[in-house]
């Protein structure tokens, strides 16, 4: 190693050219790298959503999502799913345990449970829709269409422009919101079916069977060989309306029905965007997609659409995720523009100025070789990346600074320029070396924390160690190949820092024990009760931009009832100025919408408080039972603050848990709209079946329920190919036919062949059904959900207050953590593990570098010091103590460690006099020579954090905690390196002293013996 050390510092022009490529690949590396909100990770998230159109919740439960419940209870590597049954729809969300080591076989496992459910209704005319969610696939970006015209007129727009916008680069899906498929729709009359004696079965397998397209194969000619195709596909709606339906007498289709029209399915949801009614588009982007890049595509197809189009189309963007990364981007580029001046202007002063160049070239030099490498190991350019480059723009300068102040004090000694060159880097080689790893070493346990947060988190400790690299090669090779340029004549001493301080260090060194046990002892207690106090909350949503809004609708209302109930949510957006853009969907029981607000950095408010306001006004909107607000941290999807699921037990003992808890929260301080997850019950007519007669007749209780199914909500028969589209026939009775007395006229056909009048066999009784059925691990629940204002609580003080006031629950009911709160205990417990793997390897490190305990323990004494410090900070700034907050003080850790390391390494190379005093003068005369490079390294660290600690630049609500932490726990940690180091080092001298005479007895007897 120092044979290559002194090759580089003999040939500055091969560091140059080292230098040039490693710029030059790195200009090209930001050229190219992709940019992304968040890093590519695999979320451990599965959806299956079914459509089962025109069913009830019950009938969603029993027939479809207990089935797949059934299969996915035997699926290892599923740590919890829930599910929803509602009108219409059953929709399955399923969590992966985190443990799992291969999550590709877990998702292969929950396709295979799924499609094992081969007795789905026939109503389910699509199999189940299985999704996995990772970080590259989320929705970028939704946009629409819309007109004041004929839904087919703006059909057909919408569907060419589905076919340009699969064709932009970068987009993987489109997802369609209220294209429905067109259909024949064959409005049967009651009455001609009885005059003709025909049922609602009999017409809907006539017409499968007549409809045929098939391929009979292929017979030799003298011409060559023919294709025979039977081909009776009726694709006009005069062939619909003459198809016979008896012979004697003739009854064609026409005879029996009001109306033979071509129509499109029925609306099931309707998208609105920015407030307008549209056909929405939620595109996908692909894993190696530019985000912005291919956002900035599709608002160019959409411009040459509109002027294609013409005024009477509009073309909404309801979210761009885009806008929202180019707003966290600029705020990371213009605070790392404001740390990168910063460390100039400290280098500038704080060194010769021929030496300050050259540490200042270390910056572009790592920053441009960490994109590098991170290019060519398929990484991208996300926010959590470049945040973790602002947090090393301080950080790579100090080995660069260590090595050249090393060169400079050898170079004042006396030394030639070529001694003092390969001198110094060999002075403090091995203690950069260590320097170095203890800094990896207090990130890289970040890899190993549980959750989805861990996940998007491992892009922080590898762009660290990727620069640290770069760093230690900048401070070994490039350095000091320039510093031979720059030493030609011995610069002038001039260090006044370190008489400075000299006083306060020899004043530690006067009362070593009293000063370890007055700093240690206060820190500790002081970094346990500001634990206790910090409120905790993971994601604080101070710099968020995203609102999620989920409503309950009144139930027995129609798809347009409910949109003009809906609609007020709409109105009161429209008039928000912080809105910036949203897009919704609304059902007949439900609707949500999700809200692009404008930067924090351009409001007066916070999205909490703007999500509050809402809240108090849509308690005033008729016909929306419940408004519920979520706003996006930014961070891991975690769930609401507080997040209950009451399982188990009877209906009635499930309900009283869940009003229990709900009134709880609602009387507990900081707790905000708690909310229950059950709908109203609504009106319905259920069918009393006579048995007995049902037999008699031979009736099947199939027969009754196809026959009522194919009345109201129609049944799709057939289907053929028209053109280059999919047109399905459906059979249904007239809209004015669909009520029980009309549908007591129907026939069924019993098995002798005879005609049975449905009001033989049953009766119509009215009754009530569930709007919502919710299930947790197949168990039916209630979620209870509640916000919090942040000032006065947090979710693991709320949670724990109610399990304790809630010990009297039926014991057959179970109340389960799913939230914040759970995912924050867990979370809790991983750094926790990272903060003691980090020290102990850190502990270990310097035993391999020093071959000493002590040394090693001394090196630990700035620790519950630095943790004080960071926990101080978050306290005066009114910070609560979040998730990167954490990861900031494990961080802060390497680097305080880092600062009592080199001052312990020139220690280790001295001999200490056996005189005390004299030995005292010896570890004050280290520390004073170490306040310099200290105090330039302290400069540098804090300089390019604080402008993202204090948002600057623009406010990150994830990142700039982090920048706050190590910042201050840094520039409040280093005054007391110089007094603890030397303090601890003293007392292990001394140990040493009295350990000497005992071993030196101990071997003169052992050498008589």
């Amino acid at each position: 190693m120092s044979a290559l050390l002194n090759w580089f510092t003999r040939r500055r022009l091969a560091a140059n050219l080292l230098s040039v490529v490693v710029v030059v690949l790195g200009l090209v590396a930001l050229w190219d790298l992709p940019m992304a909100e968040k890093p590519r990770i695999d979320l451990g998230h599965v959806s299956v959503s079914t459509f089962y159109p025109g069913a009830s919740a019950e009938d969603v439960e029993a027939n479809v999502t207990g089935k797949l419940e059934k299969e996915l209870l035997s699926v290892a590597g599923i740590r919890q799913f829930t599910s929803r049954s509602a009108s219409g729809q059953s929709s399955i969300s399923i969590s992966l345990d985190p443990e799992v080591s291969s999550p590709a076989e877990v998702y292969q496992d929950i396709r295979d449970a799924v499609n094992r459910v081969s007795d789905l209704p026939a109503g389910v005319t699509e199999l189940p829709l299985v999704r996995v969610a990772k970080s590259s696939n989320l929705d970028f970006m939704v946009v629409g269409i819309s007109a004041d015209l004929p839904y087919g007129q703006l059909r057909e727009q919408a569907r060419q422009l589905e076919l340009k916008l699969r064709r932009v680069p970068g987009i993987s899906e489109v997802q369609l919101i209220d294209l429905r498929t067109p259909e024949y729709w064959l409005e049967l009359q009651p009455e001609q079916l009885k005059r003709y004696q025909l049922t609602l079965t009999d017409i809907a397998d006539a017409i499968g069977q007549r409809n045929v397209l098939m391929t009979g194969g292929s017979i030799q000619t003298e011409e060559g060989n023919l294709e025979l195709i039977t081909s009776a596909q009726m694709l006009a709606l005069s062939d619909l309306s003459s198809m016979v339906l008896k012979a004697n007498p003739q009854v064609t289709l026409k005879d029996v029905s009001g109306a033979i029209r071509q129509g499109f399915e029925r609306r099931q949801s309707l998208a609105t965007l920015n407030g307008q009614v549209a056909i929405g588009f939620d595109l996908r982007a692909t894993e190696a997609a530019d985000v912005i890049a291919t956002s900035k595509a599709v608002q160019a197809l959409l411009k040459q659409e509109q002027a294609r189009l013409g005024p009477d189309y509009q073309l909404p963007i309801g979210f761009d995720i885009a806008r929202e990364i180019q707003s966290r981007f600029d705020i990371v580029k213009y605070n790392g523009l404001g740390g990168l001046a910063l460390v100039l202007v400290a280098l500038s002063l704080c060194l010769h100025r021929k030496v300050a160049p050259w540490v200042a070239f270390s910056i572009p030099f790592c920053l441009l070789g960490t994109l590098t490498v991170l290019s060519m190991s398929g990484q991208i350019l996300d926010s959590y990346t470049m945040a973790a480059l602002i947090l090393i723009i301080g950080i790579i300068v100090d080995d660069a600074v260590v090595v050249s102040e090393r060169i400079t004090a050898r170079r004042q000694a006396g030394d030639d320029v070529m001694t003092a060159v390969s001198g110094g880097v060999r002075d403090v080689f091995p203690a950069i070396t260590v320097s170095i790893l203890t800094t990896m070493l207090a990130f890289l346990p970040l890899l190993f924390l549980p959750g989805n947060a861990g996940k998007m988190l491992y892009v922080l400790p590898l762009t660290i160690s990727i620069a640290l690299v770069f760093s230690f090669i900048d401070a070994l090779v490039i350095i000091p190949a320039h510093m031979k340029s720059v030493m030609g004549r011995a610069p002038a001493a001039k260090d006044p820092w370190g008489a400075r301080f000299a006083p306060v260090v020899r004043r530690a060194l006067g009362y070593p024990k009293r000063l370890l046990l007055l700093t240690l002892l206060p820190a500790s207690c002081l970094a346990w009760a500001l634990y206790s106090q910090l409120p905790t909350l993971f994601f604080p949503t101070d710099g968020a931009y995203l609102v999620e809004i989920s409503a309950q609708l009144e139930g027995n209302q129609t798809l347009e009832q409910s949109w003009r109930r809906a609609a007020a949510v709409d109105r009161m957006l429209a008039d928000t100025e912080q809105v910036v853009s949203w897009y919704g969907e609304v059902s007949e029981t439900q609707a949500s919408w999700t809200v692009s607000l404008t930067p924090a950095s351009e409001r007066r408010i916070g999205a909490d408080e703007i999500a509050r306001q809402w809240q108090q006004q849509g308690e005033q909107f008729a016909g929306i039972l419940s408004l519920e607000f979520d706003v996006d941290s930014g961070g891991a999807p975690s769930g609401r603050p507080v997040d209950l699921q009451i399982v188990g037990g009877s209906d009635e003992a499930r309900q009283q848990a869940a009003d229990r808890v709900t009134q709880w929260l609602a009387q507990y301080p900081g707790v905000l709209a708690p909310h229950q997850s059950q709908a109203d019950a609504v009106a319905q007519l259920k069918l009393s079946v006579d048995y007995p007669w049902l037999s008699r007749y031979g009736v099947t209780l199939e027969q009754l329920a196809r026959t009522v199914r194919i009345a109201i909500e129609g049944e799709r028969v057939s289907r053929v190919f028209k053109g280059n589209e999919e047109v399905f026939y459906r059979v249904v009775l007239e809209d004015n036919d669909r009520s029980p007395e009309e549908l007591n006229n129907l026939y069924v056909r019993g098995s002798g062949g005879q005609l049975v009048s449905l009001d033989k066999l049953v009766q119509w009784q009215p009754g009530q059904r569930d709007e919502v059925i919710n299930h947790f691990n197949g168990e039916r629940s209630i979620r209870v959900s509640a916000n919090i204002d942040t000032a006065l609580t947090d979710p693991i003080a709320v949670e724990d207050a109610l399990l304790a006031a809630m010990g009297s629950v039926d014991p057959t009911v179970a109340i389960v953590s799913s939230g914040q709160a759970k995912d924050t205990r867990e979370a809790l417990v991983g750094l926790a593990i990272a903060m003691v793997m980090a020290v102990l390897a850190i502990a270990v490190l310097m035993m391999l570098l020093f071959d000493r305990l002590g040394e090693a323990l001394v090196g630990l004494l700035v620790v519950p010091v630095g943790v004080a410090a960071a926990l101080l900070v978050l306290w005066l700034h009114g910070k609560p103590l979040s998730f990167f907050a954490t990861v900031g003080i494990i961080g802060m850790t390497g680097v305080v460690v880092n600062n009592a390391l080199v001052l312990l390494y020139h220690y280790h190379g001295r001999s200490f006099s056996d005189d005390d005093s004299l030995r005292i003068q010896q570890l004050l005369e280290g520390a004073c020579s170490r306040v310099r490079p200290m105090l330039v390294t302290t400069l540098t660290t804090v300089a390019g954090l604080l402008p993202l600690a204090y948002g600057l630049g623009g406010y990150d609500n994830l990142m700039s905690p982090i920048s706050l932490v190590i910042g201050w726990g840094i520039l409040l940690t280093a005054p007391m390196v110089l007094m603890l180091i030397p303090a601890g080092y003293l007392l292990v001298l001394r140990h040493r002293a009295r350990q000497q005479p005992q071993r030196s007895q101990a071997a003169a007897e052992a050498q008589t013996a």
